[in-house]
């Protein structure tokens, strides 16, 4: 057996160098967070050869002496920990083991530092661990750190860096993510050769302008604001409408108390919340900066610090999820496309949800009910109900915690419901292919797919009478007819083996013979019982959603099954409406919570102003 002895300084810095520093993008965390402990409200940064050869981090902050100096680059020395219950309520950023000796003991390390009240400052050296140079500095008040040669005494952890460029991105998406956590500080990213810069926020404390900063125009233009006040948790940022989507999560940034840290709670509350909004493997950008009291959270799970534990996670799923589906509904808006670009948009879109592996909807879908009329669920002599009255009946929302209807502040629904509740005033033009439905609202043309549109009348009107019965076992619409339904022998085995989550849903049937059942109740949609579902429609997509379950061990979501029966029952592209079909779509889509996207997160309606096209006529120049 091996014996035990004690190690060397040396070898215990560079272990901890090995938990705490991993690229340069590593130090660049570290010097940053020292900084913004210290106070500074302007920190700038600049690299060569991506941090690898130089990394230089200068704030404007409170300072060292001399002492503390030479303290900062000993092992177990820090401002931020008295005692050990100070691990358990820390407000400060850098402690985070050692980073100051850690990253000395694996790089030529330079500190310069000065207290405004002192007369001089003070400049330490130090090379793989080792002091070589101590002495006074003249400059101004402030803090610079300069780590030069990063891994050169640690070639095993040297070859392990990636590309110049590669580490530079990641320098530059810790420097926006401090500057997304901090707007109210300024940082500047630039490379040390040329001083060109990579990135710069103003430090103006205005959010906006920090993701404007990190994340382009592009983005923040496409960002609305997310606020919400559920004790004890504050909730604000922003969100993207789903016109900003991106393929991938990359782009989502949670701060909770000033860190930045991955939570798979938040990211969940958010991927429910925008379910139903964007397209299926499409994700919101988002930035959102969660205030908790501290002793509900533990920050110590994770030596990075870039994960927490929350004393109740269903209350921070509940806040967050909440706070965006408000957001997502006082934003909501019909998008104004321009003409250049609708065919270039399409096609991309296509090309992106071939490469996700997502299949779009066909739009030359050509199976035609026998009965549109009975398959929109209300007859064409159906007296039309104003806007504000089908409201009433549509605005009592549940506090499930699954695709709910959220809706949001009375003052922000007013406005948002201005620009779609005025299509019941449009002039009806006629439809296109059978599919699209035109309107003249007087400034615009607005082109409403009339499959989306149906889809989420149905999804929502489902949902609502489901959450309404959410403590009760709900009440299915009994048809005046039972209606025989033909399954195969493993449908039948479905039913039998879970009657009562069909029940669940609104389901009543019995077997009727080896392979047949008799539906004799469907779930209810409308309160009036006027969206009535095609029994055998209903009944195989909650069977086919329940059997897909079962084979990919996955827990059954009610959200999804209303969402398919809504899809199989709502009319199809070209299928045939009358006028006075459409005018009671149109008015029963004015009532929605969301009547901007169908649930696939598709848009229901495109708007083309008057100023474009005339552009495109020549009338404008």
């Amino acid at each position: 057996m091996a014996t035990i002895r004690k190690l060397d300084i040396h070898t215990i810095n560079s272990i901890a160098a090995g938990e705490v520093i991993e690229r340069p993008a590593s130090v660049a965390r570290e010097l940053i967070d020292n900084s913004l402990d210290a106070g500074a409200s302007v920190i700038r940064l600049s690299i060569e050869s991506g941090g690898i050869k130089k990394l230089s981090c200068e704030d404007d902050g409170a300072g060292m002496s001399a002492v503390d100096a030479l303290l900062a680059l000993d092992s177990h020395a820090t401002s931020k920990l008295v005692t050990t219950d100070d691990l358990f309520t820390l407000q400060t950023l850098g402690f985070r083991g050692e980073a100051l000796p850690s990253i000395a003991s694996v790089s030529r390390l330079e500190l310069r530092t000065r207290r405004r009240e002192d007369d001089e400052g003070t400049r330490v050296v130090v090379e793989g661990g080792d002091k070589v140079f101590e002495g006074p500095h003249g400059m101004t008040g402030g803090t610079v750190v300069i780590c030069r040669d990063l891994f050169f005494n640690t070639p095993a952890r040297y070859k392990f860096l990636k590309s110049d460029a590669s580490e530079r991105g990641a320098v530059a998406e810790i420097v926006g993510r401090a500057a997304l956590t901090r707007p109210d500080v300024s940082f500047r990213l630039e490379h040390d050769s040329d001083s060109k810069e990579i990135l710069y926020s103003p430090g103006n404390n205005d959010l906006l302008s920090a993701i404007y900063a990190v994340f382009g125009s592009e983005t923040a233009k496409f960002m609305i604001p997310v606020t919400s006040a559920d004790a004890p948790i504050k909730i604000s940022g922003y969100i993207t409408t789903p016109d900003g989507a991106r393929h991938n999560r990359s782009r989502q940034v949670f701060i909770v108390n000033g860190r930045v840290i991955h939570s798979p709670v938040l990211r969940a509350a958010a991927d429910e919340a925008s379910k139903t909004w964007f397209m299926k493997k499409q994700f919101p950008q988002l930035v959102l900066n969660l205030t908790i009291p501290g002793n509900l959270v533990d920050i110590n799970v994770h030596p990075q610090k870039s994960e927490m534990r929350f004393w109740d996670e269903r209350a921070v799923f509940r806040s967050v999820y909440h706070a965006i589906r408000a957001a997502l509904e006082a934003g909501g808006k019909i998008n104004e496309t321009e003409l250049t670009s609708v065919e270039s948009h399409a096609t991309n879109a296509i090309k992106d949800d071939h490469k996700s592996g997502v299949v779009p909807e066909q739009i030359n879908e050509t199976v035609v009910p026998k009965s549109t009329t009975a398959q929109l669920g209300f007859a064409v002599d159906t007296q039309i109900q104003p806007p504000s009255i089908l409201r009433e009946q549509t605005n009592e929302y549940g506090n499930g915690e699954r695709g709910e209807l959220v809706s949001p502040p009375a003052d922000e629904k007013v406005t948002n419901r201005a620009e779609i509740t005025s299509l019941t005033g449009a002039r009806l033009i006629g439809t296109l292919f059978d599919t699209y439905i035109l309107l003249d609202d007087g400034s615009s043309l607005i082109l409403i797919d009339q499959h989306a549109a149906h889809e989420r009348i149905l999804y929502e009107e489902l949902l609502l009478r489901h959450q309404e019965n959410a403590s009760e076992r709900p009440a299915g619409q009994v048809l005046l007819v039972p209606v025989r339904v033909s399954l195969s022998e493993s449908e039948m085995t479905i039913l039998d083996e879970d009657r009562d989550y069909f029940q669940h849903l609104g389901f009543e049937y019995e077997p009727f013979g080896r392979r047949e059942a008799v539906v004799r109740a469907v779930p209810m949609g409308r309160a009036d019982g006027g969206s009535t579902l095609d029994p055998t429609v209903a009944l195989r997509a909650a069977l086919d959603t329940v059997a897909t379950a079962r084979t990919t061990g996955q827990t059954v979501d009610d959200t999804e099954i209303y969402h398919m029966m809504a899809c199989k029952a709502a009319v199809k592209a070209h299928d045939t409406l009358s006028s006075d079909e459409i005018i009671i779509l149109l008015t029963r889509l004015t009532s929605l919570t969301n009547p901007y996207h169908c649930p696939h997160g598709r848009p229901v309606a495109l708007r083309f102003t008057r100023t474009e096209l005339e552009k495109h006529f020549g009338r404008i120049v």
